[in-house]
């Protein structure tokens, strides 16, 4: 018997590629300051991967005896190369789907299969929301079978997705054949053949508009462009009325054996009579289920589409009722859609009706559970119901994803902050001011902590500057006048706070703290 160690075998390349020891090939990727360069060994790379193997063919040697390689993204590829692992738990599914795209590509048959399988056990609702993207991607690459497969499960229930669509006529040709060949396609044949006609028109655009100034050349150039798909048609599971309506004004498409027998069947039905052409099998019927998302007709998901888009664009207006009523409506046609619910759960947000606010958000966060928006909307939201674990933790998973997220860095600051956290606060803080440096909020917030840890000078200089950027914020005026405060410059204190209780008179802190200021100036 074999002992086989490929556990050891995988950590040692992993070093290898880690240590850079004797690295001929160096591979960047990304662009700007995400760039990132592997240094890696050709011997390898060629072995493991044709792409590589090809690219490296191409390359020639510099001056240091090492070829460079630059590539968008491929660091779970190179990663995947040496040591023959990936890891996609904390990846977004849009990230992950990407690089199936990219390891089909690259040709890694095995990296390719356990990818699709992890979409389609851990993000089978994102790849129905992002059907279109899936479908066409899918076609384009033999090695993606799996999510043909699941393609071909959704068309063949829900045809419609793809013939009421708007990308129909520049379907390619062997996405429309694999399409016709389902036996379990759902619709009437009849109306296949008006979608197929309609296609190859479109492949034909000098063709006559009108059917009768046709000539026998457009008949003929019309045929040519259909002569694939026109065997796939079930000529006898048409209606005789639709032969006559449909089939008959394109006869000339047909061979004269074909359209005998079919006038044959349609002129005899009920006759037994022996059929020379090749007859396919009718299609078969599957058992109806309740409508969901893929089934509503293409004009509901156009409105519902417009109606989401009218809310987004309320709520960034600021109304928050108008964005409510038909973010609420476009739900109504297509409850699952996440991003209408995400964006209604930030208008809840906004209204401070929490609880509503994550009801939505859940919901969204189920169907598609590696949105960073999402989760920093939530972590927010649970921010303030003062349930600082559940937001630190939403917040955390978000950052997992899109670790420089300036607002979402903020955020979790302040969350630390509210923790009584202030050296996490503060190092989440100052990295978000690293990204975006007039980050108001953030100055704001790192002033607070400052204050908070008697770091007086560092917080007045924070909050001078948030107030440079937003000099009404009546939050920091507020914040400033408590740090006057605590340095014990009182008149500085109350002129802050006065201005600050001048644009919000109830703002109980506030007054608190005038309160206080005026008491040691009464001293």
């Amino acid at each position: 018997m074999t002992a086989k160690f490929f556990e050891q075998l995988s950590s040692n390349l992993n070093d290898l590629l880690k240590n850079s020891d004797e690295y001929n090939v160096i591979i960047e990727v990304g662009q700007g300051t995400n760039n990132q360069a592997f240094k890696a060994h050709s011997i390898i790379l060629n072995s493991r991967c044709l792409y590589f193997k090809d690219k490296l063919d191409a390359i020639t040697y510099n001056n240091n005896n090492v070829k460079i390689i630059k590539q968008p993204n491929v660091s779970i590829e190179v990663q995947y190369t040496y040591n023959g692992t990936a890891s996609l738990e904390t990846v977004n599914a849009s990230v992950i789907f990407e690089l199936l795209i990219a390891s089909s590509e690259f040709g890694l048959e095995e990296l390719i299969k356990h990818i699709q399988l992890f979409l389609l056990e851990n993000n089978s609702s994102w790849l129905r929301l992002n059907f279109s993207r899936v479908y066409q991607a899918s076609f384009k690459n033999n090695n993606l079978k799996d999510l043909q497969q699941l393609c071909a499960n959704i068309i063949a229930k829900h045809p419609n997705i793809i013939f009421d669509s708007d990308e129909f006529l520049t379907l390619s040709e062997n996405i429309l054949i694999f399409i016709l060949k389902l036996d379990d396609l759902q619709m009437d044949e009849g109306n296949i053949w008006d979608y197929i006609i309609k296609w190859g028109i479109a492949q034909n655009p000098s063709l006559p508009p009108d059917l009768d100034k046709w000539s026998d050349e457009h008949f003929l150039t019309l045929k040519n462009s259909l002569q694939n798909c026109l065997p796939l048609i079930r000529y006898f599971q048409i209606s005789g009325e639709d032969i006559f309506d449909k089939i008959r004004p394109y006869q000339k498409l047909l061979e004269p054996a074909l359209w005998a027998d079919i006038m044959l069947k349609f002129m005899a039905p009920n006759r037994n009579i022996t059929i020379t052409s090749h007859v396919l099998p009718p299609r078969i019927n599957l058992p109806t289920t309740l409508p969901s998302r893929d089934s509503i007709s293409i004009a509901e998901s156009n409105k519902a589409s417009e109606l989401r888009k009218s809310g987004e664009a309320y709520l960034n207006m600021g109304k928050y009722n108008e964005s409510l009523v038909d973010l609420t409506k476009s739900l109504d046609i297509e409850p699952n859609n996440a991003f209408a619910l995400k964006s209604r759960g930030v208008v809840y947000y906004k209204m401070k009706e929490y609880d509503k606010s994550l009801a939505d958000l859940d919901k969204s966060l189920e169907i598609e559970p590696d949105d960073a928006f999402a989760l920093r909307c939530r972590g927010e939201t649970y921010y303030w119901m003062d349930k600082f674990e559940e937001s630190f933790a939403d917040l955390n998973k978000s950052l997992e994803i899109e670790p420089n997220s300036a607002l979402t860095l903020t955020n979790r600051g302040n969350t630390y902050r509210m923790m009584d956290k202030y050296e996490e606060s503060l190092s989440d803080l100052n990295k978000s001011l690293e990204i975006e440096p007039n980050n108001a909020f953030a100055l704001r917030f790192r002033g607070n902590t400052y204050l908070l840890m008697n770091r007086y000078e560092e917080s007045l200089a924070d909050l001078n500057k948030s107030l440079e950027i937003e000099p009404n914020n009546t939050f920091v005026l507020a914040d400033r006048g408590e740090t006057y405060r605590m340095m014990e410059r009182y008149e500085e204190s109350l002129a802050d706070l006065n201005i600050s209780l001048e644009i919000e008179p109830n703002n109980a802190w506030a007054l608190n703290q005038r309160k206080l200021t005026i008491n040691k100036l009464e001293k």
